[in-house]
């Protein structure tokens, strides 16, 4: 009997010893900062995993049993964006970082595999930013013992780049953070470019040089994705529109191929970027990549909830028909979409509470009223009628409209108005062409 009560505590003592943990310490402390959310980073997502209270700046979070190896993130300030990730290889994590500047401060107390990747992340990060910052300044230089010296210099540096390079994948050799480290290489030309377009195409040609994009341990985090995001929105820029949306086409195209048969990650990155593009509010990508590469991975890898919340997101960008609402005039139903009295159709959501709204909108009727190819339609966001029926009175050529319940009314939530004066230009089929912010902008976009 006493065997099998020491075997039954040997097991349990083995199984607390199992258990893996993260602890960290916060200094400063901020009392503000209370809780902390441990994250899987797998693609594109962060899986939750678990939480703990913060407490004098100090921490622990249990990683559950069978918890994959792979990238981890610390998200302790969610107001603000404040996180730190590690790597987790089934062994203990001890840290401390200041929370006001984690990228700078982060310390490894324990986990070699940590401690290496952050060095190699310094080391590399100087020494690559100091090739960069060479290359530029090469540009701009016309003395030539000055762009001698830069050439010869960046050929030394360069030297060192790829010894640190080669020391970090020999040290790191089986290691999780070989898998990062190797994926983390960075072509550079062993001649330094004369002018910026050459650089620019080297850059380009070379981004995706050392990815390999069927690595299952970058998969389990977000190296993928970092790298994705910058090529598309750093390595493409314009200044015109077309030309800008092209370039962002060409990318996606190229990001697609790379990551071929994958359709798991590709699923991941598409959504990604299509959330991105969502925050830009750029239809015509997003239309672009559900088209002709998302809706054509198979059916398994679509997520319709993904794309309805893109979508809405989207639903009042410029481009987009605008929301259809009805409402009551004289006893007769009304919709923005029936409504067929102008070329251009002016909304604007305002409220005889709100000053700001009582200094523009008569300025809008006066600027407008003589103006037979525009018909405004102003939807007051009001608590009664009150104050509705005395300043409507002043805006007979208007469509009125009255917006019971405020911030709540159904047309104010469906254009998600947060704010008043807030307009909408619409076209004849009641397309958005135009958001201005303030009276002054809606007036310039007649003059122009």
């Amino acid at each position: 009997m006493i065997k099998k009560i020491l075997f039954v505590l040997l097991l349990i003592s083995a199984t607390i010893q199992s258990q893996t943990f993260v602890k960290g310490t916060m200094s400063p402390e901020i009392e503000d900062l209370e809780w902390i959310i441990l994250y899987q980073l797998k693609g594109a997502k962060q899986l939750y995993i678990a939480n703990t209270a913060i407490e004098n700046g100090k921490f622990q979070l249990d990683f559950p049993e069978n918890s994959p190896q792979g990238m981890y993130r610390l998200m302790y300030d969610m107001n603000n964006g404040g996180f730190v990730d590690v790597l987790y290889n089934n062994k203990n994590i001890e840290l401390k970082f200041d929370p006001t500047f984690p990228l700078g401060t982060l310390k490894f107390l324990t986990s070699e595999e940590n401690k290496l990747y952050a060095n190699y992340q310094f080391q590399t990060d100087n020494v690559k930013h100091r090739l960069d910052s060479l290359q530029l300044s090469y540009f701009r230089l016309k003395d030539a013992i000055a762009l001698k010296f830069t050439d010869q210099f960046y050929k030394k540096t360069l030297k060192n780049y790829v010894e640190i390079q080669n020391d970090f994948e020999i040290n790191s050799e089986n290691q999780l953070s070989n898998h990062f480290i190797k994926s983390s290489k960075k072509y550079y030309s062993p001649k330094i470019f004369s002018n910026p377009q050459q650089y620019l195409n080297s850059e380009k040609l070379h981004y995706f040089d050392f990815i390999n994009f069927n690595d299952s341990v970058l998969q389990n985090s977000i190296f993928y994705t970092e790298k994705i995001v910058d090529y598309v929105f750093y390595l493409n820029r314009s200044d015109d529109v077309d030309v800008q949306n092209g370039l962002y086409k060409n990318a996606i195209n190229e990001v697609a191929e790379k990551m071929g048969d994958n359709y798991s990650l590709t699923s991941s990155i598409l959504t990604t970027l299509m959330y991105n593009f969502a925050q830009l509010e750029n239809t015509v990508i997003i239309d672009y990549i559900l088209e002709n590469l998302y809706q054509k991975l198979p059916i398994a890898y679509q997520n319709s909830n993904d794309v309805n919340e893109i979508q809405e997101k989207v639903k009042l960008s410029v481009g987009k028909k605008a929301p259809d609402f009805i409402w009551k005039e004289n006893n007769t139903t009304k919709s923005l979409y029936e409504n067929n009295e102008a070329s251009t159709y002016i909304l604007v959501f305002w409220s005889t509470t709100c000053s700001h709204c009582l200094n523009e909108v008569p300025k809008l009727y006066e600027y407008i009223k003589e103006n037979k190819n525009v018909h405004v339609i102003a939807i007051a966001l009001e608590n009664d009628e009150q104050g509705f029926n005395y300043h409507t009175e002043k805006f007979m050529n208007w469509t009125n409209v009255l917006g019971l319940g405020k911030w709540e009314n159904k047309i104010a939530k469906e254009y998600k108005i947060v704010s008043t004066p807030t307009y909408f230009i619409l076209d004849a089929n009641k397309k958005i062409i135009s958001k201005p912010e303030y009276f002054e902008d809606v007036k310039a976009y007649f003059v122009n």
